[in-house]
């Protein structure tokens, strides 16, 4: 696997990351992966978002924000403020495992000075591991949980019903299934990403562009234990939640039309849930070419 892929996967994909003020005016050039759904006669608005962001990420652009405060309902892949988190890691993150030798002594060098993140690590599964190495990552390029698009809309919904297409324990399980030496890989992935591989990432996500990001998220799928990795925290997974979507959409009782978040690794390429909807008969337009107001 890419050495930076897990990065990509963790701030595009991954939803159960662990009140603000957004001042600062979003760059007018700012066009995110921004879908308007129609199915069944009913219409619900799809963001691809990211886990981490920056201040100057918000007020979005207009259109994305007046959909927005027009929505009756907020749905994200998972609802981690009403989940138990600390029981899900006490459940899926506490899982011994010893290091191999190549990864210990990256994760030697990495810690010598972070050593006080790296002692807090100590005990945690290592998948888990993984995940708040390649976060610290991205917050010391500027880019920070607080200020995921997520996090944001969450704050700003205004007490509207907030509903999940996953859950935070579907999250976890999923990722402390796979084998100790796949954990520990997402561990040295995390550790080394180049800091140019990460902001491109953050580029081609302001800028909406859809090609860049599935490369940057799939790469060259050219080994097995990439293709299944994706397989499971990537297609699968669209699958599973189309079908979600699908499900509020026909539901009388689902209030519409709905404001859906997903990681935008989700909605961007031939298995992603945008063409997933549009298999399954749906309409699907992209805002910037079509403007869904």
């Amino acid at each position: 696997m890419a050495t930076s892929k897990l990065s990509r996967i963790l701030v595009l994909m991954w939803g159960a990351c662990l009140a603000f003020s957004f001042s600062v005016q979003a760059d007018p050039e700012d066009r995110p992966p921004f879908y308007k759904i129609e199915y069944k006669g009913k219409t619900a608005y799809l963001l691809g978002s990211m886990h981490v962001g920056k201040a100057d990420f918000y007020p979005m652009d207009p259109q994305i924000e007046s959909i927005f405060n027009a929505a009756s309902s907020l749905v994200v892949e998972a609802d981690t403020d009403n989940a138990d988190i600390s029981a899900l890691i006490n459940q899926y993150g506490l899982t011994s495992s010893v290091a191999d030798v190549k990864t210990q002594a990256l994760l030697d060098s990495y810690c010598k000075t972070r050593e006080k993140m790296c002692a807090a690590m100590v005990g945690f599964s290592p998948w888990l591991q993984s995940m708040q190495f390649g976060m610290g990552r991205f917050a010391a390029l500027g880019y920070t949980v607080d200020y995921g698009v997520e996090q944001r809309f969450i704050s700003q919904n205004k007490g509207r019903p907030l509903l999940e297409l996953e859950s935070a324990e579907f999250q976890f399980q999923l990722m402390s299934s796979f084998s100790n030496s796949k954990q520990w890989e997402m561990v040295a992935e995390a550790i080394q990403a180049p800091d140019d591989e990460m902001l491109s990432l953050v580029s081609a996500w302001r800028s909406g562009d859809e090609q860049q990001l599935n490369k940057l998220m799939e790469g060259q799928l050219n080994d097995s234990d990439d293709r299944q990795m994706i397989e499971l925290i990537l297609w699968q997974r669209n699958i599973g939640m189309t079908k979600k979507i699908r499900h509020l959409m026909e539901a009388e009782s689902t209030p519409q039309p709905m404001f859906i978040l997903v990681g935008a690794g989700h909605v961007v390429g031939p298995k992603s849930i945008v063409q997933e909807l549009l298999k399954a008969g749906g309409e699907v337009s992209n805002c910037w070419k079509h403007t869904c107001q």
